[in-house]
């Protein structure tokens, strides 16, 4: 990362002062993360009349898009009007595309006495195009052509990230920190680099949400005292506050041009407190807070990517956390890009068992099968009222299969045919299950085939609430989530106003599974449904609250289920049940595959990009020796030359 990528600290205003729009606090303009060109030129200096502001002409560089992101940013710094107000630097222009966009030079703006002056106007760069719209699915890969590992990026702290790393940063769970991002929903994730944007809105927020930290975090003695070891005005405590509150901070050391910008920020404060306050602040708004860089450093036609990016982005995928002092100190030494040993040491010991780990494993689960959805689903509390107590039971034995498959080197498959699950006896009650030494903790309790409950992951409590309707079950929905989550195929969505409202049972729709049928037959997405409700009627024998019944209305269940033309076979597979379909899941390469895809989205926070066929070759090439276990996987996405090196975006 090169210190020019951003501009001076000294910038960065303190408490009091006003907050420019967007994130000109860092004299910067962020509009999104994406594939990085060259940071502008300083625009030209306005020539407002009166008392109005001139407006600096554009810096000579645009920021490009890379093709998937769009990244801007302002030049390095405003234009000075001359009216008594100061005149605003610019955006760049951005390209999209592959190539890096260009703006034009700036000129000289000169207004009247009563209007105000305008800079030169800046041109887009080739290509230039807005933010693209979220894809509705997952895209083809980009054919493999040259072996190449993928744009350079810049990818803001997701909210959960933000609202991990602050407590870490300054040890203290107590931070008087608020949210601050919204992030959208792309994919069932949180983490798309072009979604997770700085906006208007957020600027001022950073700014109040850095001051309030920073006030509190040099008010309170013993957070003060483990930010700093020292707390005097000399020139030697400036520096080893900043070079160590900043090294963890910015997840890399200060570099020592910007480490004499934030002494001047401390210099001008008359105490320590003060000055440590600035500069808290400061770097708080600082983009190099906010964002992981995955820009690298340039080598015959390459950008390896540092120790310090690679380290971050391990430990955001494995603990969704900022680097430990173990990390940090294992990056110090290791080469650029890292070994793939030297990486392997950190993983190892990142992925031990404890609540680190869970919250690497869930983060994937959750967004990959909707099971945040167990939480805001609406319910009907007049048919059943699911407490929140058993909702959370409910993922906790989620939670618990998942942990513990991947612990013990389990499969992808595995989730979906696995002979046991993890119950407490609330919610082995629940489920119609011998609570015999069952108590408030969760058991590992086997599943006999032909017992009181399917087999796998699928006859979870945190499958069947999220995914049915606030009455009844939904084979639909069910099937929706087999069909696009499970085997990577995209469905259609259904057309505009369409009346998705099912008529009461009657005597010859006594099932919900007889009203689907029935519904489908008079609806205009009937070859739509083919694909999802064959698939949703396997769920059958559950209710919409995830209660095993073997009638309905006085009729039996039929729970026998198809795949319609499943995935790369294109065959159709039948089973009787939902153990059958789980089965049938658990040995399909499709699904592998399709799990693994879906977990490279999540580390790298790219849906695609050129040539992106590389990186999933080599991860289902590592991944299929390693039989598919969940660490095999993971480590697979890790490996990818994607993880540690990249190209510049034509």
């Amino acid at each position: 990362m090169h210190d020019s990528l951003f501009p001076s600290p000294s910038a960065i205003p303190r408490r009091g002062q006003i907050a420019p729009r967007l994130l000109a606090i860092s004299g910067l303009l962020w509009a999104a993360a994406g594939c990085v060109g060259e940071v502008g030129d300083t625009g030209s200096s306005g020539n407002g009349g009166g008392q109005t502001s001139g407006t600096g002409g554009t810096g000579s560089k645009g920021t490009g898009s890379g093709g998937r992101g769009t990244a801007s940013a302002s030049g390095g710094k405003t234009g000075a009007g001359s009216g008594g107000t100061t005149g605003s630097g610019a955006m760049i222009g951005s390209g999209s595309g592959s190539t890096p966009g260009t703006g034009s030079t700036g000129q000289t703006g000169s207004g009247g006495a009563s209007t105000s002056g305008s800079g030169g106007s800046s041109t887009s760069g080739s290509g230039g195009s807005a933010i693209p719209a979220p894809p509705p699915a997952l895209p083809k890969e980009s054919a493999c052509s040259g072996g190449s590992p993928g744009p350079r990026l810049l990818r803001r702290l997701s909210a959960a990230e933000m609202a991990a790393t602050i407590p870490t940063l300054f040890g203290d769970t107590t931070v008087p920190m608020t949210g601050v991002f919204q992030d959208p929903t792309v994919l069932g994730f949180h983490i798309d680099a072009n979604s997770l944007l700085v906006q208007d809105l957020n600027a001022d927020q950073l700014m109040s949400n850095a001051e309030a930290i920073a006030h509190w975090a040099v008010t309170t003695p013993a957070v003060l005292s483990r930010v700093s070891p020292c707390m005097t005005m000399d020139d030697s405590c400036q520096t080893q506050f900043i070079t160590n509150f900043g090294k963890r901070a910015f997840r890399a050391p200060v570099s020592a041009d910007r480490v004499t910008a934030y002494k001047k920020i401390f210099a001008a404060e008359t105490s320590f407190s003060d000055g440590a306050e600035a500069v808290i602040t400061a770097m708080l708004q600082s983009p190099f807070f906010l964002y992981k860089t995955e820009l690298g450093t340039s080598k015959s036609g390459m950008f390896p990517l540092t120790p310090y990016e690679v380290a971050t982005s391990l430990s955001y995928l494995l603990t969704g956390n900022m680097p430990d002092a173990t990390l940090l100190s294992a990056a110090d030494s290791w080469s650029t890009p890292p070994t793939q040993a030297q990486v392997d040491g950190q993983i190892d010991r990142l992925l031990s068992p404890g609540p680190a780990l869970q919250t690497a494993l869930m983060g994937f689960f959750t967004g990959w099968m909707g099971l945040d959805r167990l939480a805001t689903n609406a319910k009907d509390n007049t048919i059943f009222m699911l407490t929140d107590a058993l909702r959370a039971d409910m993922m906790s034995e989620t939670t618990n299969l998942v942990v513990d498959t991947f612990t013990n080197g389990g499969t992808l498959g595995d989730l979906f045919s696995a002979d046991h699950s993890f119950l407490n006896k609330e919610l082995a009650t629940f489920y119609g299950i011998n609570t015999n030494g069952l108590g408030t903790s969760f058991s590992r309790v086997s599943y006999p085939m032909g017992g009181p409950r399917d087999r796998g992951i699928l006859a979870h409590g945190s499958i069947l609430n999220g995914y049915a309707r606030p009455d009844i079950s939904s084979p639909t929905q069910r099937g929706h989530l087999v069909r696009s989550r499970l085997l990577c195929q995209d469905v259609p969505p259904p057309p505009a106003n369409l009346d998705t409202k099912l008529h009461a049972p009657t005597s010859a729709t006594p099932t919900t599974r007889a009203q689907y049928e029935q519904h489908v037959t008079q609806s205009p997405c009937d070859q739509v449904h083919t694909l999802m409700d064959p698939i949703g009627f396997g769920f059958e024998n559950y209710d919409g609250f995830g209660r095993y019944r073997t009638t309905q209305n006085g009729t039996a269940i039929d729970a026998s289920n198809v795949i319609y033309q499943a995935g790369s076979t294109g065959q159709d597979l039948k089973g009787a049940n939902l153990t059958d379909l789980g089965m049938t899941l658990a040995s399909s390469n499709d699904v592998k595959m399709c799990g693994a895809r879906y977990w490279a989205y999540y580390a790298y926070g790219s849906v695609s990009w050129d040539q992106d066929g590389c990186t999933y070759d080599a991860i289902r090439t590592e991944a299929a020796a390693g039989n598919y276990s969940l660490k095999s996987v993971l480590k697979a996405i890790i490996h990818a030359s994607h993880f540690t090196t990249r190209v510049q975006d034509k």
